[in-house]
C-alpha cells in the first residue's frame, strides 16, 4: 500500500501540473470558446489534486486514517467540480472519475 500511495501521489502531482497548464492556457489564450468557466475549474481541480498528492506522499507510512480521509474529502470536492464542469467540457468527466476512484479506492483499501 505504501508504494501504491507514493506512485499515485506522484501521478496526481503530474496530472495537476497538466490540468493547471491546460486551464491557464485556455483562459489566457481563449483556445476553447465554450470552455470559459472550465478553465477556472481545471485550475481549482489542479490545486485539489496537488494537495491530495502531497498528502498521499507525506502520509504513506501512516497507519491511521487521517491522510485517507483528507484525500477522500479533497477528491470528493474535485469530483463534484468535475461533474459540474463536465456538462460544458466533456474531459472534466474523466477528471471527476479519476478523482472519485482514487479517493474512494484508498479510503476503502485502508
Amino acid at each position: 500500500m505504501r508504494v501504491t500511495k507514493l506512485v499515485i501521489g506522484i501521478l496526481m502531482i503530474v496530472l495537476s501540473i497538466w490540468l493547471f497548464l491546460d486551464g491557464l492556457l485556455s483562459q489566457l489564450l481563449d483556445i476553447y470558446a465554450t470552455k470559459s468557466i472550465c478553465g477556472i475549474l481545471e485550475i481549482v481541480i489542479a490545486g485539489l489534486f496537488i494537495g491530495a498528492g502531497i498528502v498521499y506522499i507525506c502520509l504513506e507510512k501512516s497507519p491511521y486514517l487521517g491522510g485517507d480521509i483528507t484525500g477522500l474529502i479533497l477528491m470528493i470536492i474535485a469530483g463534484i467540480l468535475g461533474i459540474f464542469g463536465g456538462f460544458i467540457y466533456a474531459w472534466m468527466f474523466l477528471y471527476a472519475a479519476i478523482a472519485l476512484i482514487i479517493g474512494f479506492g484508498f479510503y476503502n483499501w485502508h
